[in-house]
């Protein structure tokens, strides 16, 4: 009777860890009327006392209709670790985006500046920054907005505001003295799972004037060498903050032993680990408990009746 429990609880091991089926869902692809595309999506700039640099983007209308849409500039910064985005308060690092203005098609340039569009069309969009005599050291940040305009005869008639928004980042970084200091912190990488994603992560401290990449890399292998995933991510991380960063494998399976490799590098700052790591689901844990005790309860019964059966004979 043990044995065949022995038997059957096993059998349920090996259908929980291999017999999980994905299940995908399809949707329609609609296309919107009112749709913006930016490129390019940034832009590095060295920012020079006192001169003024000329730069362009394009904008494309990927919609079915024709709209009109404004170009503007605001602050780029975070608010947290998690490196949520802040388009609206200014700070030393963010003085770039007043000194953005556009070119209008009278050729004026202003803070603000609109255009109509034709669906299936790309405007190309010239823009200055006028860097003023005295500037700190270190980056600037600043994101170019292109955002449509909702018509109000469109508004009126359906009482809903349908609105496309693009950005543009734009990197600088003056021409002082540039400080580069970075630090990882917290790093984690676990050899040993129960549930979830594989993954590795940690904090980048930023105590420069200027961004930087942190760029991170996860490598899977068998315990034979043969590599099952790869990821490489990048993280720009910008200068007087912190940044939480990492990689994960998406696809991790509920069970097996893997050799991964996790490496974080930040300026002249490097974490590099290599782990061999079990995956192991906690209802499988559950079951080899209540196998063991089984077995053990199974060798305790045997050892008393083979004390038994040797006792009868003595007597």
């Amino acid at each position: 009777m043990i044995k065949k429990v022995f038997l059957a609880a096993l059998g349920v091991i090996f259908l929980g860890a291999f017999a999980a089926t994905p299940v995908y869902a399809e949707g329609e692809d609609t296309k919107p009327a009112i749709w913006l595309q930016i490129s390019p999506v940034s832009e590095r700039v060295v920012l020079e006392p006192g001169k003024s640099l000329d730069y362009q983007f394009n904008v494309e209308n990927i919609g079915g209709e024709a709209f009109t849409y404004k170009v503007y500039a605001t602050p780029y910064g975070v608010t947290n670790k998690t490196y949520e985005l802040n388009f609206s308060t200014e700070t030393e690092r963010t003085q770039v985006s007043r000194w953005i203005t556009f070119q209008d098609a009278n050729g004026n340039f202003a803070q603000e500046v609109s255009y109509t569009i034709e669906p299936g069309t790309k405007q190309t969009i010239p823009y200055r920054i006028s860097v003023p005599a005295s500037i700190p050291d270190g980056g600037q940040y600043a994101t170019i907005f292109a955002e449509s305009i909702p018509s109000s005869a469109a508004s009126q008639s359906s009482g809903i505001k349908t609105v496309s928004r693009v950005g543009l980042v734009i990197y600088g970084r003056s021409t002082g003295e540039t400080v580069n200091d970075a630090e990882i912190l917290d790093y984690q990488f676990n050899s040993f799972l129960t549930s979830g994603q594989v993954n590795s992560s940690a904090t980048v401290k930023n105590s420069g004037n200027t961004d930087f990449e942190t760029r991170y890399n996860l490598v899977v292998k068998s315990l034979f060498g043969k590599t099952i995933f790869e990821k490489k991510a990048v993280y720009d991380v910008l200068p007087d903050t912190e940044r939480d960063v990492a990689v994960e494998w998406p696809e991790t399976p509920l069970f097996g032993i893997f050799r991964i490799t996790s490496t974080v590098t930040a300026l002249d700052q490097s974490e590099d680990h290599t782990k061999i790591v079990l995956i192991i689901p906690l209802f499988i844990l559950i079951i080899m408990l209540v196998l063991l005790t089984i077995l053990v309860i199974w060798l305790i019964m045997i050892i008393r009746k083979r004390k038994e059966q040797k006792s009868r004979l003595v007597a």
